[in-house]
């Protein structure tokens, strides 16, 4: 039997076809594939493994990323836990930062750029009534403050996320500079008014309160230019505000301020913050209403840093922009540059009040104005001695307004509300302060959680 079989061959291979020679390449290139692919997986499961090597901060999208959820056994079961993880797990993910600025990069190349564009828009606003017309009837004479019905807390994330929606939704971009649209909310800007109106009843006779809004920097285009874009009047809106809070209320006319001068640079084009001279002419308003004096910049030390691309830029990576960035430019008070803030985390911090931030990234230059936006911070005027003082509760708006305030008092207090639970009534009568400004910009002081978070402070 052996005989008959072939030499070379067994009874095993015997019938077998043998392959040809693009059958073995196609089998080589699927295996290449299922490897490929695996080393993906892997170097995924790596980086995964890596949970809490995480960015904190994104210096792309200037923001504070998700933080990691505080574990209790309540949340657990209600599933806000679970929820609050899996939104910090995709908001921190590692290598962050460069996937975004590629993603931010390629879709910066999409299309035809003419120059002018609209990012967003998609805002239905409330029709603006009639000045001072609101749902509740406010109490004219309030013997006492009156008692408020508990408003749940925004958490600091999403109040974060409230007010970058309302920053980056509905940009006009023309020309190398963007400019915010402003949409109104009636029952935001109810509430705002609110909050201010409870604080002016908890200290009336023992501290004067203010309320200085800052006009979106679309204050600065021409009335054509304003009425096709759509949104709403800001001028009648400032309006509307101030006819909401009670007569105890010192309120400013900022619209008008910056509209004197919109042919100045009032505003960057790159951010969407305005300028110290933007906060300077706001603020001479303000000195009338509180019947003082206001500082002459020309009798400052003035500081200039160039190169500044700020948070319009991070989002829209405008390349005509970053030929064209925006310079900060601080002015240093007479009576003291040094100051003391408390961070997050209670810790005692001494700084200045203009900060050198030459060299410092050019997306972190608005810096420079009293340490950027920390909870609690004090500064102190050794050449006033009369006991003058001023609480000023803001937004990142209130950063370049601060300063302006030093040399006309003795102690100079800042409250950044976003990331403080002072109960703000109290901290005025624990220091003896006789006057609180609230200085935020009209689009933050539109939404809801602002409001809320106000509220839960007086």
């Amino acid at each position: 039997m052996s005989e008959r079989e072939p030499r070379g061959t067994t009874g095993r291979s015997q019938g077998r076809p043998q392959r040809s020679p693009r059958t073995r390449s196609l089998a080589r290139w699927r295996q290449a594939s299922v490897d490929a692919v695996n080393a993906i997986l892997a170097v995924g499961f790596v980086v995964g493994l890596a949970f809490f090597a995480r960015p904190s901060t994104s210096g792309v999208e200037m923001r504070e990323l998700t933080k990691f959820p505080s574990f209790s056994l309540e949340g657990f079961l209600d599933g806000s836990f679970t929820s609050d993880l899996s939104l910090w797990y995709a908001d921190t993910y590692p290598l962050r930062e460069p996937l975004v600025a590629a993603d931010q990069w390629l879709e910066a190349r999409y299309g035809i750029d003419t120059g002018t564009k609209m990012i967003g828009g998609n805002v239905v606003a409330d029709e603006l009534p009639p000045e001072g017309e609101q749902d509740v009837q406010e109490p004219t004479e309030p013997a006492e403050p009156e008692e408020r019905e508990e408003v749940e807390v925004p958490t600091e994330d999403a109040m974060a996320a409230d007010i970058q929606n309302q920053i980056m939704n509905g940009l006009y971009v023309h020309d190398g500079a963007a400019y915010s649209i402003y949409y109104f909310g009636q029952e935001a800007v109810q509430g705002y008014a609110g909050a201010i109106n409870a604080c002016a009843q908890a200290l009336a006779g023992e501290a004067k309160v203010y309320s200085v809004l800052a006009p979106n920097n679309s204050a600065v285009l021409d009335d054509e230019t304003l009425a096709k874009l759509g949104g709403t009047d800001q001028e009648q809106a400032i309006a509307y505000f101030n006819s909401l809070y009670e007569p105890a209320v010192g309120t400013v006319d900022s619209w008008t301020a910056i509209r004197d001068h919109m042919d100045e640079y009032v505003y960057f084009r790159t951010d969407h913050h305005w300028t110290q001279l933007g906060a300077y002419y706001v603020y001479e308003a303000l000195c009338e209403e509180m019947g003082i004096e206001p500082i002459d910049l020309a009798d400052q030390e003035t500081m200039r840093f160039d190169g500044f691309l700020g948070t319009y830029y991070s989002q829209i990576r405008d390349a005509s922009m970053a030929a064209n960035p925006d310079y900060v430019e601080a002015h240093v008070p007479n009576g003291t540059n040094d100051m003391t803030y408390w961070d997050k985390n209670g810790t005692e911090v001494q700084a200045n009040v203009i900060t050198d931030v030459t060299g410092w990234n050019q997306a972190s230059l608005y810096n420079t104005f009293i340490a950027g936006d920390e909870p609690l911070e004090h500064i102190h005027n050794p050449e006033k001695d009369d006991g003058s003082s001023v609480l000023v509760i803001k937004d990142s708006y209130g950063c370049a307004f601060t300063p302006l305030l030093v040399d006309n008092f003795e102690d100079v207090w800042v409250i950044d509300f976003r990331y403080s639970n002072e109960n703000i009534p109290e901290f005025v009568r624990e220091h003896g302060i006789q006057n609180v400004v609230f200085v935020n910009n009209i689009s933050l002081a539109g939404t809801l959680t602002v409001a809320d978070k106000l509220t839960s402070m007086m």
